[in-house]
C-alpha cells in the first residue's frame, strides 16, 4: 500500500491539479485518499493594501522536492514558505502569484525548497510552551542538530502621541530564531550570542572560545554558527 501512495503522490507533485478542483467526485479509492493526505485547499483572504511587508521572506515559488517516509521522490514542483501562517504553499508554475493549495503538515512529508529542508517538528518556545511547526535544518551532527525558524509577526499600527515618537503603519515584522536538539531531544531555542554559544558546549567551551577568536567568527552570522558546530562535532 505504501508503494501505491508514493506512485500516486509522485503524479500529484507534478501539479496536474486541474482535476482536483471540480472533479474530486471522479477520484475514488486510494487516489482520492492520497490527494487528501498530501494537499489541502486553504481558504485565504487578501492581504490589506495598507499593511507593510508580506507573509514571505521570499515571495517567489521555488523549485522543490519532497521526502516521503525517508525516501526522496524524483518529481519536482514549486513551493514557498508562508512564514506568517507557518505553512508550505504549492503552485503549478514558478510565476504564480497566489495559491490556496498547501502541503499537509506531517513529520513524514518533508519539503526541500531551493535547497532548504523544512521539517515539521515539535519544539519549545522561549516561554517553555510546546509548539509544532516548520524548522529548517542547517546542521545535522551526530549529537547536535541545529535548526532555523523564520517568522513573520503582524504588528498593529502605532500612532505617535508626541513629536518625540514615531508613527508606524500596520506591518509584518520578520525575525529569525535558532533551535538546537541534542541527543534526539525536542529542539529548544538557542540564543544567538557569543556567551550563549560558548556556554552551550560545557567542557568544550574553552576550545570553542579559542576557535571563535582564531577564525574571527561572528556569531550573528549563520555561516559562523554552523562552523562552530562543525568544529565542536570533531572535538
Amino acid at each position: 500500500m505504501k508503494s501505491n501512495y508514493i506512485l500516486i503522490f509522485a503524479g500529484f507533485l507534478t501539479f496536474n491539479l486541474q482535476s482536483q478542483g471540480n472533479n474530486n467526485s471522479t477520484v475514488i479509492g486510494a487516489s482520492q485518499q492520497a490527494l487528501i493526505d498530501f494537499g489541502n485547499r486553504s481558504p485565504k483572504t487578501a492581504q490589506p493594501l495598507n499593511v507593510q511587508g508580506s507573509h514571505y521572506f521570499d515571495k517567489n515559488f521555488r523549485i522543490a522536492k519532497l521526502e516521503y517516509f525517508g525516501k526522496e521522490l524524483n518529481d519536482t514542483g514549486y513551493m514557498r514558505y508562508n512564514a506568517f501562517r507557518d505553512e508550505i504553499e504549492m503552485a503549478d508554475t514558478p510565476t504564480q502569484i497566489e495559491s490556496d493549495l498547501v502541503l499537509i503538515k506531517s513529520a513524514d512529508v518533508i519539503p526541500l525548497i531551493n535547497g532548504e529542508r523544512y521539517e515539521y517538528l515539535p519544539h519549545r518556545l522561549e516561554t517553555g510552551n510546546a509548539y509544532i511547526g516548520y524548522l529548517i535544518k542547517i546542521f545535522n551532527g551526530k549529537r547536535d542538530k541545529l535548526f532555523l525558524k523564520k517568522k513573520k509577526t503582524f504588528m498593529e499600527a502605532k500612532i505617535a502621541r508626541t513629536s518625540l515618537e514615531n508613527s508606524f503603519p500596520p506591518r509584518y515584522v520578520e525575525s529569525i530564531e535558532l533551535y538546537i536538539s541534542s541527543n534526539g531531544e525536542t529542539p529548544v531555542k538557542l540564543k544567538q550570542s557569543k556567551r550563549s554559544l560558548i556556554n552551550f558546549f560545557g567542557e568544550k567551551s574553552d576550545k570553542i572560545k579559542k576557535f571563535i577568536k582564531s577564525e574571527r567568527l561572528k556569531v550573528s552570522e549563520l555561516s559562523s554558527v554552523v562552523k562552530i558546530f562543525e568544529f565542536a562535532e570533531n572535538l
